[in-house]
């Protein structure tokens, strides 16, 4: 009887936030009410969809069917891999033995992995025999530094995301950066950014996908740019640590003249970056090779700019870091903080303490 009250309960949730969610599509513009509104919505209508699923399906199938999720990230993994995307015309189709070829892939086996995929609407068989694109697989190809989201997704998080288990027994009392998952996945002493480093296509892929992950959401490089009075900083010298090619110290500068900036992270990180910067920019953004873990010297700087660095880190690394701002640190310096806090349990919207739990 209460899954019966539950699952009424559901429908309606989704039946009034898939109302608000229409309702906002079909206007031709919203103001920031409706916007919030129209958020809270989808989380909502994604949240009370994925509990009719579990509801619906019974525990022991939804335990099942959860345990089933590694193949859809191996799919992926191959997608990524082949570089299947991009080989696949937007505007038509493609044959799987052509997409072998091109790619380079197994036929049999690519042909499996697509199959997979058609599943959840990321590419589709228009004819038997033939791939095109969904709105999800486009978005491979429109948007490259996704793709480089998933590549490192697929090509690092998830490798040592499967050694957790030997990382817990391996270092049951400890939490090292060089302690992890990551090191057993790829046998290395080194801390997973030291690591990359060694590998530049790695990291180059890991910096062009947190530019494309930080393009939507509240950690998008716009809430950046808006959560935070930078106007008021007057002609201040920022320094953006650990700040990757410096999609971010770029936005600020297009979006505010007066500032400057110095985007600080590891050789291979900056020297990408520099290459790819606008000349307009170039009097503005600086770009310096440094290891956030030694001592910042350059007291031009005014404010110290940390964006979801902290949480990378345990908290002896963390303290480290801050205080190698210190020597550099004069009267009236910033240290500006930007990371995940993870709160305590049931404050958050389900789909969103997944996300940063």
């Amino acid at each position: 009887m209460a899954d019966t009250q539950e699952l009424t309960d559901l429908a309606q949730t989704i039946s009034q936030a898939t109302q608000i969610i229409t309702k906002h599509r079909n206007a031709e513009d919203g103001d920031s009410s409706s916007t919030e509104q129209m958020l809270k919505a989808t989380a909502q209508l994604i949240q009370a969809t994925t509990d009719m699923q579990i509801l619906v399906s019974g525990p022991e199938n939804f335990l099942k069917n959860m345990s089933l999720a590694y193949h859809e990230m191996t799919a992926m993994a191959v997608v990524v891999e082949f570089n299947l995307a991009p080989l696949v015309p937007l505007e038509s189709s493609i044959t799987f033995q052509e997409l072998a070829k091109q790619s380079g892939a197994p036929p049999g086996r690519l042909e499996r992995v697509l199959r997979l995929l058609f599943l959840r609407k990321i590419f589709y068989e228009p004819t038997s025999g033939s791939v095109a694109h969904t709105a999800i697989s486009r978005c491979l190809v429109t948007n490259p530094e996704l793709t480089a989201y998933l590549g490192h997704c697929t090509h690092e998080a998830f490798p040592a995301a499967s050694r957790l288990v030997d990382s817990m027994r391996r270092y049951s009392s400890t939490e090292g950066p060089s302690e992890t998952g990551f090191n057993i996945a790829f046998d290395t002493p080194d801390p997973m950014f030291s690591f990359m480093a060694k590998h530049p296509e790695r990291y180059d892929r890991f910096n062009k996908g947190m530019a494309g992950f930080s393009k939507h959401g509240g950690r998008s490089v716009q809430a950046v740019v808006d959560i935070y009075p930078w106007d008021k900083l007057n002609q201040a010298v920022v320094a953006d640590v650990g700040g990757g090619h410096g999609h971010v110290a770029i936005a600020l500068a297009k979006q505010y003249p007066e500032l400057s900036f110095v985007v600080q992270d590891l050789s291979v990180a900056v020297d990408a970056g520099a290459r790819l910067l606008a000349p307009e920019l170039k009097k503005r953004v600086a770009y310096e090779a440094h290891d956030m873990f030694d001592n910042q010297t350059d007291k031009k700087i005014g404010v110290f700019f940390l964006r979801h660095i902290l949480h990378d880190w345990p908290d002896e690394h963390a303290i480290k870091i801050l205080r190698a701002l210190i020597p550099a640190m004069q009267p009236g310096s910033r240290v500006l903080i930007m990371d995940l806090v993870i709160p305590p349990p049931q404050q958050l919207h389900g789909l969103h303490e997944k996300f940063i739990s």
